[in-house]
């Protein structure tokens, strides 16, 4: 969720282009390999799993 709010921020600061300028740099790669992986892992998440696991012993 907090991808969503960076996402409306940056979307925001880029808005105001007279005021001030953005320069992403290396940090957006970053922040977009985070949002690429954080999709991943709850796709590959299963809460249910560890339910079994506690009742199996």
């Amino acid at each position: 969720m907090v991808d969503v709010f960076v996402v409306a921020l940056l979307t925001s600061l880029i808005q105001l282009g007279k005021l001030s300028y953005i320069i992403p740099g290396p940090a957006a790669l970053a922040f977009s390999a985070m949002v690429i992986l954080t999709m991943f892992s709850a796709m590959a998440f299963d809460p249910r799993l560890l339910w079994d696991k506690s009742e199996a012993e």
